[in-house]
Protein backbone atom coordinates (compact mmCIF):
# COMPACT_ATOMS: atom_id res chain seq x y z
CA UNK A 1 0.00 0.00 0.00
CA UNK A 2 1.07 3.41 -1.04
CA UNK A 3 2.49 5.31 2.12
CA UNK A 4 0.64 9.06 2.36
CA UNK A 5 4.04 10.74 2.14
CA UNK A 6 4.26 9.07 -0.87
CA UNK A 7 1.03 10.08 -2.24
CA UNK A 8 1.64 13.93 -1.10
CA UNK A 9 4.44 13.84 -3.30
CA UNK A 10 2.95 12.03 -6.26
CA UNK A 11 0.24 14.25 -6.14
CA UNK A 12 2.15 17.50 -5.80
CA UNK A 13 4.94 16.72 -8.55
CA UNK A 14 1.52 16.09 -11.01
CA UNK A 15 0.33 19.55 -10.14
CA UNK A 16 3.73 21.12 -10.73
CA UNK A 17 3.56 23.58 -13.21
CA UNK A 18 5.30 23.26 -17.38
CA UNK A 19 7.62 26.18 -16.09
CA UNK A 20 8.68 28.50 -13.45
CA UNK A 21 9.96 31.83 -14.19
CA UNK A 22 10.84 35.33 -13.02
CA UNK A 23 8.75 38.48 -13.91
CA UNK A 24 9.56 42.31 -12.84
CA UNK A 25 6.93 44.36 -12.61
CA UNK A 26 6.68 48.05 -11.87
CA UNK A 27 9.53 49.62 -8.88
CA UNK A 28 12.23 46.66 -9.88
CA UNK A 29 9.78 44.08 -8.16
CA UNK A 30 10.02 40.55 -9.26
CA UNK A 31 8.31 37.77 -8.45
CA UNK A 32 8.26 33.84 -9.74
CA UNK A 33 5.44 32.06 -11.22
CA UNK A 34 4.54 28.59 -12.84
CA UNK A 35 3.05 28.51 -15.98
CA UNK A 36 1.83 26.03 -18.10
CA UNK A 37 3.59 27.34 -21.10
CA UNK A 38 6.50 30.13 -21.95
CA UNK A 39 8.75 31.31 -25.01
CA UNK A 40 8.50 34.25 -26.97
CA UNK A 41 4.91 35.94 -27.70
CA UNK A 42 5.46 34.94 -31.67
CA UNK A 43 5.63 31.50 -30.53
CA UNK A 44 3.14 32.03 -27.88
CA UNK A 45 0.73 33.76 -30.58
CA UNK A 46 1.65 30.94 -33.37
CA UNK A 47 0.44 28.19 -30.88
CA UNK A 48 -2.84 29.73 -29.41
CA UNK A 49 -3.92 31.74 -31.76
CA UNK A 50 -6.67 29.24 -32.99
CA UNK A 51 -7.79 28.91 -29.18
CA UNK A 52 -10.23 31.71 -28.69
CA UNK A 53 -9.42 34.65 -27.35
CA UNK A 54 -12.19 37.10 -26.39
CA UNK A 55 -13.42 40.62 -27.94
CA UNK A 56 -15.47 43.07 -28.02
CA UNK A 57 -17.28 45.20 -30.68
CA UNK A 58 -20.63 46.45 -31.94
CA UNK A 59 -23.07 45.32 -34.25
CA UNK A 60 -22.06 47.38 -37.75
CA UNK A 61 -24.82 49.72 -38.14
CA UNK A 62 -25.38 51.38 -35.03
CA UNK A 63 -25.03 54.71 -33.99
CA UNK A 64 -21.94 56.43 -32.66
CA UNK A 65 -21.60 60.13 -31.47
CA UNK A 66 -18.97 61.54 -34.47
CA UNK A 67 -18.04 65.09 -35.99
CA UNK A 68 -20.48 66.43 -36.19
CA UNK A 69 -23.58 64.39 -35.67
CA UNK A 70 -23.92 60.62 -35.43
CA UNK A 71 -22.57 58.01 -37.77
CA UNK A 72 -22.85 54.45 -38.86
CA UNK A 73 -19.88 52.23 -36.80
CA UNK A 74 -18.21 50.16 -39.43
CA UNK A 75 -17.56 53.25 -41.72
CA UNK A 76 -14.63 55.15 -41.87
CA UNK A 77 -15.21 58.00 -40.00
CA UNK A 78 -12.97 61.10 -39.84
CA UNK A 79 -13.43 61.60 -35.86
CA UNK A 80 -15.56 60.34 -32.76
CA UNK A 81 -16.43 62.12 -29.30
CA UNK A 82 -14.47 60.05 -26.21
CA UNK A 83 -14.58 60.63 -22.67
CA UNK A 84 -13.07 63.79 -22.45
CA UNK A 85 -15.68 65.21 -24.62
CA UNK A 86 -13.26 66.15 -27.57
CA UNK A 87 -13.20 65.12 -31.32
CA UNK A 88 -10.52 62.46 -32.21
CA UNK A 89 -9.22 60.61 -35.04
CA UNK A 90 -9.76 56.64 -35.04
CA UNK A 91 -6.42 54.99 -35.98
CA UNK A 92 -7.35 51.66 -36.18
CA UNK A 93 -10.89 50.05 -37.57
CA UNK A 94 -11.77 46.26 -37.64
CA UNK A 95 -14.47 43.68 -38.04
CA UNK A 96 -15.68 40.18 -37.73
CA UNK A 97 -18.34 37.87 -37.91
CA UNK A 98 -20.14 36.98 -34.91
CA UNK A 99 -23.23 34.43 -33.40
CA UNK A 100 -24.63 34.81 -30.18
CA UNK A 101 -26.13 36.79 -27.47
CA UNK A 102 -26.00 41.15 -27.77
CA UNK A 103 -26.30 43.07 -24.37
CA UNK A 104 -28.99 45.53 -25.13
CA UNK A 105 -28.53 48.65 -22.47
CA UNK A 106 -30.97 51.23 -22.01
CA UNK A 107 -30.42 53.74 -19.40
CA UNK A 108 -32.57 56.31 -18.48
CA UNK A 109 -32.89 59.58 -20.80
CA UNK A 110 -30.59 57.66 -23.32
CA UNK A 111 -31.30 55.88 -26.11
CA UNK A 112 -30.15 52.13 -25.80
CA UNK A 113 -26.77 50.20 -26.87
CA UNK A 114 -26.00 46.80 -28.16
CA UNK A 115 -22.83 45.61 -27.27
CA UNK A 116 -21.34 42.13 -27.01
CA UNK A 117 -21.13 40.79 -23.71
CA UNK A 118 -17.24 41.02 -23.21
CA UNK A 119 -17.34 44.94 -24.59
CA UNK A 120 -15.92 47.03 -21.47
CA UNK A 121 -18.18 49.85 -19.91
CA UNK A 122 -17.40 52.62 -18.22
CA UNK A 123 -19.85 53.06 -15.57
CA UNK A 124 -19.95 52.96 -11.57
CA UNK A 125 -21.98 51.09 -8.60
CA UNK A 126 -24.94 52.63 -6.83
CA UNK A 127 -24.01 54.35 -3.33
CA UNK A 128 -27.28 54.64 -1.35
CA UNK A 129 -27.17 57.90 0.16
CA UNK A 130 -29.42 58.26 3.66
CA UNK A 131 -31.15 60.89 5.10
CA UNK A 132 -33.18 61.97 7.96
CA UNK A 133 -35.35 64.08 6.28
CA UNK A 134 -35.84 62.66 2.89
CA UNK A 135 -36.25 59.08 1.86
CA UNK A 136 -33.40 56.64 0.91
CA UNK A 137 -31.79 58.53 -2.47
CA UNK A 138 -29.58 56.05 -4.85
CA UNK A 139 -26.38 58.04 -6.03
CA UNK A 140 -23.57 57.02 -7.71
CA UNK A 141 -20.57 56.25 -6.29
CA UNK A 142 -18.70 57.84 -9.03
CA UNK A 143 -15.61 55.38 -8.64
CA UNK A 144 -15.10 54.91 -12.25
CA UNK A 145 -14.18 50.90 -13.22
CA UNK A 146 -14.31 48.97 -16.53
CA UNK A 147 -17.13 46.14 -16.41
CA UNK A 148 -18.07 43.84 -19.35
CA UNK A 149 -21.45 44.92 -20.90
CA UNK A 150 -22.55 40.94 -19.69
CA UNK A 151 -21.59 41.86 -16.16
CA UNK A 152 -23.85 45.39 -15.84
CA UNK A 153 -26.94 45.48 -13.81
CA UNK A 154 -29.74 47.78 -13.38
CA UNK A 155 -28.01 49.16 -9.81
CA UNK A 156 -25.14 50.24 -12.10
CA UNK A 157 -24.55 53.84 -13.96
CA UNK A 158 -23.16 54.92 -17.13
CA UNK A 159 -21.32 57.70 -18.18
CA UNK A 160 -22.42 60.68 -21.03
CA UNK A 161 -19.78 63.12 -21.08
CA UNK A 162 -19.62 67.14 -21.00
CA UNK A 163 -19.21 67.95 -24.44
CA UNK A 164 -16.44 70.66 -24.77
CA UNK A 165 -16.49 73.66 -27.08
CA UNK A 166 -15.30 77.12 -26.77
CA UNK A 167 -16.54 78.81 -30.00
CA UNK A 168 -18.38 82.61 -30.01
CA UNK A 169 -20.74 83.62 -32.15
CA UNK A 170 -23.75 86.44 -32.43
CA UNK A 171 -26.71 84.94 -30.06
CA UNK A 172 -29.06 86.84 -33.04
CA UNK A 173 -27.06 84.81 -35.92
CA UNK A 174 -27.62 81.73 -33.68
CA UNK A 175 -31.25 82.24 -33.19
CA UNK A 176 -32.06 82.71 -36.73
CA UNK A 177 -30.00 79.41 -37.39
CA UNK A 178 -32.25 77.93 -34.86
CA UNK A 179 -35.23 79.22 -36.58
CA UNK A 180 -33.84 77.40 -40.00
CA UNK A 181 -32.97 74.50 -38.16
CA UNK A 182 -36.87 74.17 -37.08
CA UNK A 183 -38.75 75.88 -39.95
CA UNK A 184 -35.99 76.09 -43.18
CA UNK A 185 -35.28 74.18 -45.79
CA UNK A 186 -33.32 75.05 -49.73
CA UNK A 187 -35.07 74.31 -53.08
CA UNK A 188 -32.70 75.25 -56.17
CA UNK A 189 -30.97 77.84 -55.39
CA UNK A 190 -33.86 79.46 -52.58
CA UNK A 191 -34.40 78.93 -48.81
CA UNK A 192 -37.68 78.95 -47.17
CA UNK A 193 -38.64 79.52 -43.84
CA UNK A 194 -42.49 77.53 -43.60
CA UNK A 195 -44.43 79.54 -41.24
CA UNK A 196 -48.45 79.41 -39.90
CA UNK A 197 -50.78 81.58 -40.52
CA UNK A 198 -50.56 83.47 -37.28
CA UNK A 199 -46.99 84.01 -37.39
CA UNK A 200 -46.36 87.02 -39.78
CA UNK A 201 -44.55 89.27 -37.11
CA UNK A 202 -41.90 86.38 -36.73
CA UNK A 203 -41.86 86.44 -40.79
CA UNK A 204 -41.23 89.79 -40.65
CA UNK A 205 -38.42 89.63 -37.33
CA UNK A 206 -36.81 86.42 -39.82
CA UNK A 207 -36.67 88.84 -42.77
CA UNK A 208 -34.79 92.00 -40.58
CA UNK A 209 -32.46 89.30 -39.24
CA UNK A 210 -31.15 87.88 -42.44
CA UNK A 211 -31.03 91.46 -44.09
CA UNK A 212 -28.49 91.90 -41.07
CA UNK A 213 -26.39 88.80 -40.84
CA UNK A 214 -26.52 87.69 -44.78
CA UNK A 215 -27.19 91.11 -46.72
CA UNK A 216 -30.28 89.55 -48.55
CA UNK A 217 -33.39 90.48 -48.96
CA UNK A 218 -36.39 88.35 -48.80
CA UNK A 219 -40.27 87.99 -49.00
CA UNK A 220 -43.35 87.27 -47.21
CA UNK A 221 -45.95 85.46 -49.09
CA UNK A 222 -49.23 83.98 -48.20
CA UNK A 223 -48.90 80.10 -49.19
CA UNK A 224 -52.48 77.26 -49.63
CA UNK A 225 -50.77 75.74 -45.84
CA UNK A 226 -49.34 78.95 -44.08
CA UNK A 227 -46.61 81.80 -45.01
CA UNK A 228 -43.40 81.42 -46.82
CA UNK A 229 -40.40 83.46 -46.03
CA UNK A 230 -38.31 83.16 -49.27
CA UNK A 231 -34.85 83.84 -50.38
CA UNK A 232 -32.98 83.88 -53.12
CA UNK A 233 -29.49 83.56 -53.03
CA UNK A 234 -27.41 80.45 -54.83
CA UNK A 235 -24.40 80.83 -52.15
CA UNK A 236 -27.33 80.41 -48.94
CA UNK A 237 -28.77 77.79 -50.40
CA UNK A 238 -25.97 76.00 -51.34
CA UNK A 239 -24.22 76.62 -47.37
CA UNK A 240 -27.36 75.44 -45.81
CA UNK A 241 -27.60 72.50 -48.70
CA UNK A 242 -24.13 71.44 -47.30
CA UNK A 243 -24.13 72.31 -43.37
CA UNK A 244 -27.60 71.35 -42.01
CA UNK A 245 -28.97 69.23 -44.66
CA UNK A 246 -31.60 69.32 -47.56
CA UNK A 247 -34.50 66.82 -45.68
CA UNK A 248 -36.01 67.34 -42.80
CA UNK A 249 -35.57 63.31 -42.11
CA UNK A 250 -31.92 64.47 -42.59
CA UNK A 251 -31.17 67.55 -40.70
CA UNK A 252 -28.17 67.90 -38.66
CA UNK A 253 -26.93 70.56 -36.45
CA UNK A 254 -22.82 71.81 -38.20
CA UNK A 255 -20.26 71.58 -35.56
CA UNK A 256 -19.43 74.71 -34.94
CA UNK A 257 -23.06 75.16 -33.96
CA UNK A 258 -22.32 72.27 -31.34
CA UNK A 259 -19.16 73.65 -30.46
CA UNK A 260 -20.30 77.04 -29.19
CA UNK A 261 -19.45 78.11 -25.48
CA UNK A 262 -23.13 78.80 -25.49
CA UNK A 263 -24.89 77.29 -27.43
CA UNK A 264 -28.83 78.36 -25.53
CA UNK A 265 -29.67 81.24 -28.43
CA UNK A 266 -29.54 78.16 -31.24
CA UNK A 267 -31.93 76.44 -28.84
CA UNK A 268 -34.14 78.56 -28.25
CA UNK A 269 -34.89 79.26 -31.82
CA UNK A 270 -34.91 75.68 -32.61
CA UNK A 271 -37.58 75.23 -29.80
CA UNK A 272 -39.43 78.31 -30.96
CA UNK A 273 -39.99 76.56 -34.65
CA UNK A 274 -40.18 72.88 -33.41
CA UNK A 275 -40.89 72.78 -30.16
CA UNK A 276 -42.63 74.51 -26.94
CA UNK A 277 -41.88 75.23 -23.28
CA UNK A 278 -44.58 74.42 -20.67
CA UNK A 279 -43.58 75.43 -17.09
CA UNK A 280 -39.98 74.19 -16.44
CA UNK A 281 -40.03 71.26 -19.27
CA UNK A 282 -38.80 72.33 -22.99
CA UNK A 283 -39.96 69.88 -25.80
CA UNK A 284 -38.63 69.23 -29.18
CA UNK A 285 -39.76 67.36 -31.62
CA UNK A 286 -38.01 66.42 -34.92
CA UNK A 287 -37.76 63.35 -37.44
CA UNK A 288 -34.16 63.51 -37.85
CA UNK A 289 -32.34 61.03 -35.53
CA UNK A 290 -29.04 62.62 -35.89
CA UNK A 291 -30.75 65.55 -35.09
CA UNK A 292 -32.05 64.06 -31.78
CA UNK A 293 -28.86 62.59 -30.62
CA UNK A 294 -27.17 65.42 -30.97
CA UNK A 295 -29.85 67.53 -28.73
CA UNK A 296 -27.66 65.75 -26.10
CA UNK A 297 -23.95 66.70 -27.01
CA UNK A 298 -26.17 70.75 -26.89
CA UNK A 299 -27.96 69.58 -23.59
CA UNK A 300 -24.65 68.68 -22.18
CA UNK A 301 -23.13 72.01 -22.98
CA UNK A 302 -25.40 73.85 -20.95
CA UNK A 303 -25.85 71.18 -18.36
CA UNK A 304 -28.90 69.37 -19.17
CA UNK A 305 -29.36 65.90 -20.34
CA UNK A 306 -32.22 65.46 -22.24
CA UNK A 307 -34.29 62.40 -22.56
CA UNK A 308 -34.96 61.26 -26.32
CA UNK A 309 -38.34 59.11 -26.47
CA UNK A 310 -38.98 57.21 -29.89
CA UNK A 311 -42.57 57.20 -31.62
CA UNK A 312 -42.55 54.67 -34.65
CA UNK A 313 -46.42 54.61 -34.94
CA UNK A 314 -47.29 53.95 -38.07
CA UNK A 315 -50.43 56.12 -37.78
CA UNK A 316 -51.87 57.54 -41.47
CA UNK A 317 -51.97 61.33 -41.61
CA UNK A 318 -53.45 63.48 -43.99
CA UNK A 319 -51.36 66.11 -45.60
CA UNK A 320 -53.26 68.76 -47.83
CA UNK A 321 -55.95 66.03 -48.82
CA UNK A 322 -53.14 63.38 -49.48
CA UNK A 323 -52.88 60.30 -47.21
CA UNK A 324 -49.35 59.11 -45.98
CA UNK A 325 -47.59 57.43 -43.07
CA UNK A 326 -45.93 59.18 -40.29
CA UNK A 327 -42.29 58.54 -39.92
CA UNK A 328 -40.55 57.97 -36.81
CA UNK A 329 -40.69 60.65 -34.74
CA UNK A 330 -38.11 61.55 -31.78
CA UNK A 331 -39.25 64.19 -29.05
CA UNK A 332 -36.42 65.69 -26.76
CA UNK A 333 -37.19 66.91 -23.31
CA UNK A 334 -35.30 69.24 -21.27
CA UNK A 335 -36.11 69.41 -17.56
CA UNK A 336 -34.74 72.07 -15.80
CA UNK A 337 -34.24 72.25 -12.39
CA UNK A 338 -37.91 72.66 -9.77
CA UNK A 339 -39.84 70.97 -12.03
CA UNK A 340 -42.76 68.57 -10.80
CA UNK A 341 -40.89 66.46 -14.15
CA UNK A 342 -37.65 67.21 -13.70
CA UNK A 343 -34.96 64.70 -13.76
CA UNK A 344 -35.05 62.59 -10.48
CA UNK A 345 -31.88 62.57 -8.83
CA UNK A 346 -31.72 58.69 -8.89
CA UNK A 347 -31.55 58.64 -12.56
CA UNK A 348 -29.09 61.43 -13.06
CA UNK A 349 -26.11 63.12 -11.45
CA UNK A 350 -24.25 65.67 -13.39
CA UNK A 351 -20.59 66.11 -12.26
CA UNK A 352 -17.49 68.64 -13.46
CA UNK A 353 -17.15 65.90 -16.57
CA UNK A 354 -19.76 65.14 -17.58
CA UNK A 355 -23.19 62.96 -16.30
CA UNK A 356 -23.85 59.55 -14.50
CA UNK A 357 -27.23 58.10 -15.63
CA UNK A 358 -28.45 54.62 -14.04
CA UNK A 359 -28.79 51.78 -16.20
CA UNK A 360 -33.31 51.45 -16.49
CA UNK A 361 -33.19 48.15 -18.40
CA UNK A 362 -30.89 45.22 -19.58
CA UNK A 363 -31.96 42.33 -22.22
CA UNK A 364 -30.63 40.18 -24.51
CA UNK A 365 -30.86 39.53 -28.13
CA UNK A 366 -29.34 36.90 -30.59
CA UNK A 367 -27.44 38.49 -33.41
CA UNK A 368 -25.52 37.10 -36.14
CA UNK A 369 -23.85 39.23 -38.22
CA UNK A 370 -21.07 41.97 -38.40
CA UNK A 371 -19.93 43.61 -35.44
CA UNK A 372 -17.18 46.24 -35.17
CA UNK A 373 -14.57 48.30 -32.96
CA UNK A 374 -11.81 51.05 -33.69
CA UNK A 375 -9.16 52.02 -31.55
CA UNK A 376 -8.90 55.68 -30.07
CA UNK A 377 -6.04 58.14 -29.00
CA UNK A 378 -7.97 57.93 -25.41
CA UNK A 379 -9.16 54.58 -25.38
CA UNK A 380 -12.49 55.53 -25.60
CA UNK A 381 -15.32 56.50 -27.96
CA UNK A 382 -19.55 57.86 -27.16
CA UNK A 383 -22.52 55.32 -28.40
CA UNK A 384 -24.93 56.38 -26.07
CA UNK A 385 -22.62 55.88 -23.22
CA UNK A 386 -19.16 55.96 -22.57
CA UNK A 387 -17.31 52.22 -23.71
CA UNK A 388 -13.49 50.76 -24.26
CA UNK A 389 -12.03 50.89 -27.93
CA UNK A 390 -10.49 47.49 -29.10
CA UNK A 391 -7.22 48.33 -27.77
CA UNK A 392 -4.90 45.68 -25.48
CA UNK A 393 -6.88 45.43 -21.97
CA UNK A 394 -3.68 45.12 -20.07
CA UNK A 395 -4.31 42.60 -17.29
CA UNK A 396 -2.00 43.13 -14.31
CA UNK A 397 -2.22 46.77 -11.56
CA UNK A 398 0.13 48.20 -10.22
CA UNK A 399 -1.80 49.37 -7.25
CA UNK A 400 1.18 51.80 -6.51
CA UNK A 401 1.15 54.32 -9.03
CA UNK A 402 -2.57 53.07 -10.53
CA UNK A 403 -1.33 51.73 -13.83
CA UNK A 404 -1.93 48.34 -15.50
CA UNK A 405 1.26 46.67 -17.67
CA UNK A 406 1.32 43.65 -20.02
CA UNK A 407 -0.23 43.15 -23.00
CA UNK A 408 -3.32 40.96 -24.07
CA UNK A 409 -3.77 39.59 -27.68
CA UNK A 410 -7.24 40.40 -28.85
CA UNK A 411 -7.51 38.74 -31.85
CA UNK A 412 -8.18 41.55 -34.50
CA UNK A 413 -5.50 40.53 -37.20
CA UNK A 414 -4.99 44.17 -37.84
CA UNK A 415 -4.28 44.63 -34.22
CA UNK A 416 -1.86 41.21 -33.81
CA UNK A 417 0.34 42.51 -36.60
CA UNK A 418 1.51 45.57 -34.64
CA UNK A 419 1.77 43.72 -31.54
CA UNK A 420 3.86 40.75 -33.35
CA UNK A 421 5.89 43.27 -35.16
CA UNK A 422 6.47 45.62 -31.30
CA UNK A 423 6.28 42.40 -29.34
CA UNK A 424 7.36 39.30 -31.17
CA UNK A 425 10.74 38.73 -29.87
CA UNK A 426 9.41 39.44 -25.88
CA UNK A 427 9.39 36.61 -23.60
CA UNK A 428 5.43 35.48 -22.87
CA UNK A 429 3.81 32.91 -20.93
CA UNK A 430 -0.08 31.70 -20.07
CA UNK A 431 -0.74 33.43 -16.72
CA UNK A 432 -1.66 31.12 -14.13
CA UNK A 433 -3.89 33.65 -12.25
CA UNK A 434 -5.61 36.34 -14.75
CA UNK A 435 -8.54 35.48 -16.71
CA UNK A 436 -10.75 37.10 -18.72
CA UNK A 437 -14.28 36.33 -19.13
CA UNK A 438 -12.88 33.05 -17.82
CA UNK A 439 -10.22 32.30 -20.39
CA UNK A 440 -6.56 32.51 -19.90
CA UNK A 441 -4.50 35.04 -21.10
CA UNK A 442 -0.36 35.60 -22.63
CA UNK A 443 1.06 37.89 -20.93
CA UNK A 444 4.09 40.05 -22.09
CA UNK A 445 6.38 41.90 -20.13
CA UNK A 446 10.29 41.29 -18.65
CA UNK A 447 10.26 37.71 -18.62
CA UNK A 448 13.69 37.07 -16.82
Amino acid sequence: MESRKRRKKRSKKAQTSKYKIRVRYKYHHYRWISTDDYGSFREMYEKYKDKGYTFWCVPKGDSVFTNPGIESIGEQLDSVVSANGNYEIPSRYFERDYSGDLVVVKPFLLPETRLTPEHPVLSCESSPQKSRWYDLQTRPSQKKTWKPAGELTEKDWVFFPLFQGNREGDPELLYLLGLYMAEGYPTGNQVYFALGYTERQLGEHILRMAEKHWNVKGTLNRHRTGLLVRFSKPGMADFMRKEFGARAINKRIPSWILEQRDPQPFLEGWLKGDGFKRGNTWRLSTSSKTAAYQALLIGSRIGILPAIYKDESEARGIIEGRKINAKPKYEIRFHIDASKYSNKPSHVVKTDSGFWVRINKIQHEKFTGKVCNMETPSNTYLLSFIVHNCADLPPEYSSQDATWTGYRLDGDKTHTASTLKRYGRHKAWVDPIYKFEGKKVILVYNAQ
